[in-house]
């Protein structure tokens, strides 16, 4: 029997096995997995990361992920000496340029890239700026730093769907296709920034002008593609949470009504092996969540600083020049403000229901366990010390510890920004009467 035909054969029979993996919800080995396997050893590449090539490779030409080897169908290797090198290069210029760009916003030629209404206004968006550069800059020094760990992240995905795919003959899907959305969305935004920005210029313009523009374009760019990693990476352990958390449905007490004692003892025999594997596989999707955490939270606590200073003054220009012009906005502040809002109000979207999203996958187990069909002493056991150890394990995923990351993250944010924007005005409010007053004066 050849290696494909047992994949196939395999299916079926779990089918037979689990009832309870429902084709519908799951997607089995689908037709295009099939055909390319049919008539060959071996399986697609990373078929795990298929959905999210487009953005490994932006960030491996980045410098912002290793250019890792790949030893096998389920199994990558560490960079090899040239990639490494490249990679040490990239990183160079990136803080070189870094250092050039911060000397150069304490030179006069950096007013031109403020729409300054007043000084207040000015040292927003300077501060703005630095906080772009300090969040890219930390970024690729995390990045680097966690070469090694995110590799070995990739390779326990990987190597978690190849025993799926060998005890149950199931190619797991990931839908990550909305990273490919997201690469357009960033690019298209920050196009249009940069289009509005040179056209504001007003005289001549300097090259280091142009190389703070487009270089500023390239770091938010590249710090948001990172942010839709992390997602996307989030969402495809989410699935596998709730992989696990159907295998284990399979066995709660609404699903055996109805059956026999025959069938219900022939689908009992089959808990202790099948709670093993999903107690195994459970605590190693805890152990990747983590990772994936102690990875990402140091770039994601600075991100969410600056999106949320970005969101603070992007909405306080708005206000500033519906009141300065009697309610009248000029359509340059105003697409520029919107380009900004509609960014980063799309990347915490995503990250805030990502998080959530595998958080309570990760915590409905005990929930579920809670239903699990336990008749005799033995199965009960199982079921407690399993239940015993899920209650115990409190799952978040936490920006470096400060706090958690949910699907409430997006409204406490925009109540932050609420918060901060009323201060802001009163700063404005007070600059302006101290200005009538001096020419009342």
């Amino acid at each position: 029997m050849c290696p494909n035909s047992w994949v196939i054969e395999m299916a079926l029979h779990k089918e037979l096995l689990h009832p309870q993996l429902n084709p519908r919800r799951i997607r089995p080995v689908n037709q295009a997995f099939m055909r390319s396997t049919r008539g060959t050893n071996t399986l697609p590449a990373n078929p795990v990361f298929a959905d999210i090539q487009t953005i490994l490779s932006v960030l491996k030409a980045t410098g912002l992920l290793p250019i890792y080897e790949q030893l096998s169908s389920f199994e990558l290797g560490p960079p090899t000496k040239p990639n490494e090198f490249y990679s040490f290069f990239v990183r160079g210029v990136v803080h070189a340029l870094t250092i050039f760009n911060i000397y150069s916003l304490m030179t006069p030629n950096s007013a031109k890239l403020f729409i300054s209404l007043r000084e207040t206004d000015n040292v927003n968006q300077w501060i703005e700026l630095l906080l772009c550069i300090f969040t890219y800059t930390l970024t690729v020094f995390v990045c680097a730093r966690n070469t090694k760990s995110i590799i070995q992240v990739m390779n326990e995905i990987l190597k978690l769907d190849q025993e799926v795919l060998r005890q149950f003959g199931i190619a797991l899907s990931n839908h990550c296709n909305f990273s490919i959305k997201f690469l357009v969305l960033i690019a298209a935004c920050q196009a249009y920034i940069i289009f509005l920005r040179i056209n504001a210029l007003s005289g001549a313009v300097s090259p280091t002008t142009y190389i703070l523009i487009g270089f500023y374009a390239i770091q938010n760019g590249l710090t948001a593609t990172y942010i839709v990693f992390a997602s996307a990476l989030l969402r495809i352990v989410c699935i596998r949470f709730q992989f696990v958390n159907q295998l284990l449905n399979g066995y709660a007490y609404n699903r055996l009504l109805g059956k026999n004692p025959r069938q219900l003892q022939l689908h009992m025999d089959k808990f202790p092996e099948d709670s093993l594997y999903i107690y195994r596989t459970h605590n190693r999707l805890l152990r990747i969540y983590k990772s994936i955490n102690e990875c990402c939270s140091l770039i994601i606590v600075c991100f969410l600083g600056y999106s949320f200073y970005t969101v603070t003054t992007n909405w306080y220009n708005l206000f500033v020049q519906i009141t300065s012009n009697k309610g009248v906005i000029s359509s340059h502040i105003m697409q520029w403000c919107l380009a900004w809002l509609c960014l980063h109000t799309s990347l915490l979207t995503l990250l805030s229901r990502s998080c959530g999203a595998t958080t309570h996958e990760a915590n409905t187990t005990s929930q579920i366990l809670a239903r699990v069909y336990g008749k005799s002493k033995e199965f009960q056991n199982i079921i407690d010390k399993f239940l015993t150890k899920s209650i115990k394990q409190e799952v978040q995923f936490t920006a470096y510890g400060f706090f958690a990351i949910d699907n409430s993250t997006l409204f406490k944010i925009f109540s932050a920004v609420t918060t901060y924007l009323v201060i802001l005005i009163q700063f404005k409010q007070l600059e302006d009467s101290k200005l009538e007053e001096q020419e009342a004066v």
